[in-house]
């Protein structure tokens, strides 16, 4: 399979990950079943989006440092949507954990479209 695909499916899969996060978010905010739902899906995608990711990583290892950095930054990422999530059902203070994700989700973003492989807007900065 072409390196093109899983680049594709990776890319739809956190934007679907961003928007299910959204949903369940909300949905724990306002007790709605929707939030569980949500939270399953995301969990679903979090597998999708790591498998993808580790392919891409395992194929463009000899890319640069800003590979090893875009992994660990990314899995910093789900790892602190995860527990946004989860801090959230369970009616604990989440603010620092969802400031922790839109920081590390925002510079994941930015690193992901600098590097060679992404959109060439960002290419100037690395």
């Amino acid at each position: 399979m072409p390196l093109t695909a899983f680049l594709h499916t990776h890319v739809t899969s956190w934007i679907l990950l961003l928007v299910l996060f959204a949903v369940a978010y909300v949905g724990y905010k306002n007790a709605n079943k929707s939030g569980k739902i949500a939270h399953m899906v995301f969990r679903l995608m979090l597998l999708v989006a790591f498998g993808t990711g580790l392919y891409l990583y395992l194929q463009l290892n000899d890319g640069g440092m800003f590979y090893h950095v875009k992994i660990t930054v990314g899995l910093l990422t789900l790892i602190f949507g995860e527990m946004t999530l989860i801090r959230v059902k369970k009616k604990k203070p989440a603010n620092a954990m969802f400031g922790g994700f839109v920081v590390l989700a925002l510079v994941t973003i930015f690193i992901g479209y600098a590097l060679p492989y992404g959109q060439s807007f960002f290419s100037n900065f690395i």
